[in-house]
């Protein structure tokens, strides 16, 4: 088998695709946290409805799925799954306990 710049060429076209599509999920993850932050601190603090509270609620239990996506992509490492996921949750944090609260209340609503 000849291993040469044809062969090594669409391995690097892959590889860079791999680590871009990965950052492209990186960014996803954490603007998804900013956008769920965003939406908890109009309502908070701004008293503006932007979205329902169960549709902004839909959009805070989600992002769970973006450490998992993360963890499955070809490209990530520990510490590039790290990063995104560390700054997803520091955003989301001041919303954690609004997120388990609703979700009780909902909960609660939807066994009557």
């Amino acid at each position: 088998m000849a291993h040469g710049p044809a062969m090594t060429a669409p391995s690097r076209l892959h590889s860079r695709f791999s680590l871009q599509s990965f950052d492209v999920m990186a960014l996803l993850c954490v603007a998804h946290a900013l956008i769920v932050l965003l939406l908890w601190a109009a309502q908070s603090f701004g008293k503006m409805a932007i979205l329902p509270g169960q549709v902004w609620l839909a959009l805070a239990w989600l992002w769970l799925s973006w450490p998992v996506l993360l963890i499955l992509h070809p490209a990530g490492s520990p510490r590039r799954i790290f990063v995104p996921v560390f700054v997803g949750v520091v955003l989301i944090a001041p919303c954690m306990a609004t997120i388990f609260l609703f979700t009780a209340w909902a909960l609660d609503v939807a066994a009557r």
